[in-house]
């Protein structure tokens, strides 16, 4: 029998496909005469245009002094008003902040106005308007929220309760948000008794306080946000295209605002709000809550690193009245700080490289050079393998051997081995017979590829 012919989709059918991407449009754009009008419909721009326009002429202003005013050129504005180009998310903010009118209002968005939340986090975050149906999912984070409260209300329980609120002056300076964000990291370990110990599950930690993380999926440049509000209580919310690691620095720097800011505080954290000094102190608080220094100290001195090169000792004769000098020395090279040990430290408390190097050179246990020589790009590139190769320590892949490390002696074996050939303590021959031994345990792990990261920290 013969198919049924199929219609044939015109340029503007697929033009006004919602499933189509806007890199499909964009080249149906270069071949269609009326491809820009039509692109700006589907893809929002026509009402946002047609509303800054409104709001610009009702503030008096030109698109001239429009264009002064932002930095921009006058002709680009020309082009976001014609709905020709889009609005980036920060160009938006600054439009909104310029008239005097919320982003929520520029954009069209429908927002119910009994839905304060909503309306707080859309206008902190005017990215988060450009994603698909971004309200109902923010009511998906919030919704568990929403009912228990409610719930709670109905059966008349008592409010719930969240972390201490700390008093603390009002910042002034960048120094003023590092201090504050330290010392309240150090006070809120002892408040709960988490000593110098890795924080195992951060997430759990912050619900038991009173304050449940969630994730959405959000752009990209947004971390994470936290939200306080009698309607729903307390949260963290981080972003799910983030990978574990980083969403445990976002945890706790949510966390800093829940423990700095007032009940009704609405809180997302952008790269575009990032030097701010509220946002700086949550991150000087984020670094010391996720790796106390106590416990980094600690980590270093086990691995035998962070003692200077030369240590001097007195003890005091009693039959001369004469204090007597005693001098030690490091063996050569032993206290060089490598990026496996970085690796190491950064894999024990479940941070990234990079924080855990800045938190190194915050408690002096390296030098500028060192941090320097740490962060470049080779070694950054190396420790991100070797911290998948080993995997994070409560996870164990299963063995296909009939003996399978449980603990993490895996990791522990293989810092050991790298360290040791670093130093010249065992032989490439050596090192050969333990790469044979790990590969065994470590599927990700070939006897080549450890010989060279090992050749790489020496």
């Amino acid at each position: 029998m013969p198919r049924d012919k199929q219609p044939v989709k015109s340029d503007a059918d697929s033009l006004v496909d919602p499933e189509m991407s806007e890199t499909v449009i964009a080249k149906w754009r270069r071949l269609t005469p009326n491809a820009r009008n039509t692109l700006a419909r589907i893809t929002g721009r026509e009402p946002l245009a047609t509303n800054l326009r409104k709001a610009r002429e009702n503030r008096g202003l030109s698109q001239a002094a429009v264009a002064k005013k932002l930095r921009l050129s006058r002709s680009l504005v020309a082009q976001i008003e014609l709905a020709n180009r889009p609005v980036t998310a920060d160009e938006l903010a600054k439009f909104a902040d310029l008239y005097g009118t919320p982003a929520v209002d520029l954009t069209g968005t429908r927002v119910a106005t009994d839905d304060p939340v909503t309306v707080a986090l859309l206008n902190l975050a005017p990215a988060l308007l450009k994603e698909f149906d971004v309200q109902s999912r923010i009511h998906g984070v919030l919704g568990s929220l929403m009912a228990s409260s409610h719930l709670a209300g109905l059966l008349e329980r008592p409010a719930r309760s969240g972390p201490p609120t700390y008093s603390v002056p009002t910042l002034r300076t960048l120094a003023d948000a590092i201090r504050q964000g330290d010392q309240v990291a150090e006070h809120e370990r002892q408040r709960l008794g988490l000593q110098h110990a890795p924080l195992a599950e951060i997430a759990d930690l912050c619900a038991a306080q009173g304050v449940p993380v969630f994730a959405l999926e959000m752009p990209d440049d947004l971390s994470g946000m936290f939200m306080a509000h009698a309607s729903v209580g307390s949260a963290i919310v981080v972003n799910a295209r983030h990978d574990a690691v980083r969403q445990r620095f976002t945890i706790a720097h949510g966390y800093a605002h829940a423990l700095f800011e007032s009940p009704a505080t609405v809180r997302v954290c952008t790269h575009a709000n990032a030097k701010e000094l509220i946002e700086r102190r949550a991150d000087a608080f984020a670094g010391p809550f996720l790796m106390p220094a106590s416990g980094v100290d600690e980590t270093v001195r086990r691995l035998g690193k962070g003692q200077p090169s030369r240590q001097v000792q007195w003890v005091f004769d009693a039959t001369t009245e004469q204090s007597v000098r005693a001098e030690e020395r490091s063996t050569p090279g032993s206290q060089t700080m490598t990026y496996v040990d970085v690796m190491w430290i950064a894999r024990r408390f479940g941070t990234t490289y990079a924080l855990t190097v800045s938190r190194l050179f915050g408690l002096d246990l390296i030098a500028e050079s060192d941090r320097t020589r740490l962060l470049r790009a080779k070694f950054v590139e190396l420790a991100q393998e070797c911290l998948v190769i080993l995997g994070p320590p409560s996870v164990h892949a299963p063995s296909p051997h009939a003996v399978t490390v449980l603990s993490d002696l895996n990791a522990e074996h293989f810092y050991m081995a790298i360290e040791a050939y670093r130093r010249g303590l065992i032989t490439k021959t050596d090192l050969r017979f333990e790469a044979t031994s790990l590969s065994l345990q470590l599927p990700g792990l070939s006897e080549s590829r450890f010989l060279e990261l090992a050749e790489a920290a020496r």
